[in-house]
């Protein structure tokens, strides 16, 4: 027997499945017929392969739930912790931390909140204080005129100290210009100005007449005040001197370097000709 259904009555489909025969057609509203099995193939379905019944399967769940080793309540216990908390303490707990977190980066932080913060760290106000100030009891202002003091004392920017190490060469200076010079006869200059340098330079040009037999020696003497200066025949037996190229009838260009050992420098051009005079140009250049 078929019985077609329009809409689902539990009753009829009840009365179906106890008598255990029919056919079950379900059909839209235009007639079509949407499904069509028999009891015995619905049955089979539920039931599948290994034939279990609906009681089959609550024991099955029942032994699912035997083998899990927690129980809601305990699962609920562990989230909850010792504390028994919930997840709106937790969530108090997180905001908490949070605004703890953003005090800590802020740069404008009160006193009490930095208090607060320093309690937390096991150290005070007054031990941080204490701690800055050391055993002098100095405060940041002390330490600023410190500071300040030390700067002041230095006489040089970072800037000269720089220049002040390069190798600086002053301006060539023309001390004699065409210096006629007799046989035997010298000329002197003193040098004065060589604070901060470490040497000096003296170019000479000297043209020698054609029948000279000798030529210049640059001889320097030295002297704390300007008025104490080396003996000549001292200064020549410490090899303060230099004799220059010579030829007669030519002009030669020479310079010699003369280390400065004292604050004064007396520098003599000597005609070692006895005869002939003999023309000098000298020129100084300080070298630091």
């Amino acid at each position: 027997m078929t019985r077609v259904i329009a809409l689902i009555d539990y009753d009829i489909i009840k009365e179906i499945l106890s008598s255990g025969e029919g056919k079950i057609q379900l059909v839209d509203s235009g007639g079509n017929i949407i499904s069509d099995i028999s009891l015995s193939d619905l049955v089979d379905a539920l039931k599948g392969a290994d034939n279990k019944d609906f009681s089959t399967l609550e024991s099955d769940i029942e032994s699912i739930l035997d083998r899990m080793d927690i129980t809601l309540s305990a699962l609920r216990d562990a989230l909850k912790g010792t504390g028994n908390k919930d997840f709106t303490t937790l969530e108090a707990d997180i905001e908490s931390i949070l605004a703890k977190h953003d005090v800590a980066l802020s740069t404008r932080a009160s006193e009490s909140t930095v208090s607060l913060i320093l309690s937390q760290l096991d150290l005070t106000l007054s031990d941080l204080r204490d701690a800055l100030r050391g055993a002098e009891s100095k405060t940041l202002t002390d330490l600023d005129s410190s500071l300040a003091s030390i700067l002041g004392q230095l006489d040089i920017t970072l800037s000269a100290l720089r220049d002040a190490l390069k190798p600086i060469r002053a301006t060539p200076e023309q001390v004699l210009s065409g210096a006629s010079i007799a046989g035997g006869d010298s000329e002197e200059f003193m040098i004065s100005d060589a604070d901060g340098y470490s040497a000096i330079v003296i170019t000479v040009k000297a043209t020698y007449n054609a029948s000279a037999t000798a030529g210049i020696r640059v001889r320097w003497l030295y002297s704390p005040d300007g008025t104490n200066f080396d003996s000549e025949d001292a200064a020549e037996a410490e090899g303060q001197y230099t004799d220059m190229t010579f030829a007669a009838g030519a002009t030669k260009v020479e310079t010699v370097l003369i280390p400065i050992f004292q604050p004064y420098v007396k520098v003599q051009v000597v005609n070692l000709d006895s005869s002939y005079a003999v023309v000098a140009d000298v020129w100084k250049t300080l070298l630091r």
